[in-house]
């Protein structure tokens, strides 16, 4: 954490680097009227900066702001300053699942299940109480804090940020999400998205977990949009994953349903799944072969 920021933020001493993404870094600082130690993210200083972006960043932010669970990373603020759009979000210690992947390789079946858990008890909170859909939920964007708590961060962030993307190009160009991961609905530009969605992002994390590897490996990220809505499919996950029981499975195939209806409805559906899968049981009801899904499964 020696890097030196290339730029100031008022109220804020700015610590260290703690991580560096595509479109953002983040750095720990200490917020100085409150004495607080905090995460800011710092957006590309690429994005838009027209008034009205300006006001609808902050708008959306500040909704995110609302959420208050333990299972989700607080948002404190969000503001424009100088040239830097930035985010005041709770410090997290402790690391990413993407780091746990890129460290270790694979996460067992039971580790599996409770990220699962802990992400939809989550997501249904943020669903139930605000109609509020994530967009991005993967391996980078759940973390597990030193206590072992496992959170989802940059809830209710992912849409600002890629509408101030989209300002570099035209509206219709406007993609919510992170190709290995998004859902076919959100690869066609639905305006109409919901907690589906995320279930299916969802499916798709816990595939790379459970595996070690994406829905679509060695895809390009434009291959990846493509395998999402079309016909392609990933290797049925026991193949690689040996120990991985069937239910498990069959969760997989359902959570990435390639038609939303053939999902689940909602989040507390996805945790009475959970729960059938842990007890040993199948998903109910499982998604009949009849119907596609990202993932193959060998009957």
């Amino acid at each position: 954490m020696s890097e030196i920021p290339a730029f100031k933020l008022p109220n804020f001493e700015v610590l260290g680097l703690l991580g560096r993404g595509g479109m953002a870094s983040v750095w720990k600082a200490r917020q100085v009227s409150l004495d607080r130690y905090v995460a800011v993210k710092i957006l590309s200083s690429s994005f838009a900066t027209d008034p009205d972006d300006i006001q609808r960043f902050r708008e959306e932010a500040r909704a995110a702001a609302q959420l208050k669970h333990p299972g989700i990373v607080q948002v404190y603020d969000a503001n424009f300053s100088d040239g830097v759009y930035y985010f005041v979000m709770e410090l997290v210690d402790g690391y990413t699942l993407g780091d746990l992947l890129r460290r270790k390789g694979q996460v067992s079946e039971e580790d599996s299940l409770i990220v699962a858990e802990s992400v939809a008890v989550a997501m249904d909170y943020a669903w139930t109480h605000y109609q509020m859909v994530h967009c991005d939920i993967k391996p980078d964007n759940i973390m597990a804090d030193a206590d072992g708590t496992v959170k989802v961060t940059d809830l209710g962030l992912s849409r600002s940020v890629t509408l101030l993307a989209s300002e570099r190009k035209s509206q219709s160009d406007e993609i919510l999400g992170t190709p290995a991961y998004m859902s076919p609905e959100q690869v066609y530009g639905s305006d109409k998205l919901d907690c589906r969605s995320d279930i299916y992002e969802l499916g798709a994390t816990l595939y790379h977990m459970i595996t070690g590897r994406m829905l679509f490996q060695g895809k390009s990220d434009d291959e990846m949009l493509r395998c999402h809505v079309g016909n392609e499919q990933a290797p049925d996950p026991r193949g690689i994953a040996k120990d991985l029981g069937t239910p498990f499975a069959l969760l997989l195939e359902k959570l990435t349903a390639k038609d939303p209806d053939n999902r689940h409805r909602d989040w507390k559906l996805v945790l009475a799944d959970l729960n059938r899968v842990r007890e040993g049981r199948p998903p109910w009801p499982a998604l009949p072969p009849a119907f596609g899904s990202s993932i193959k499964l060998d009957r």
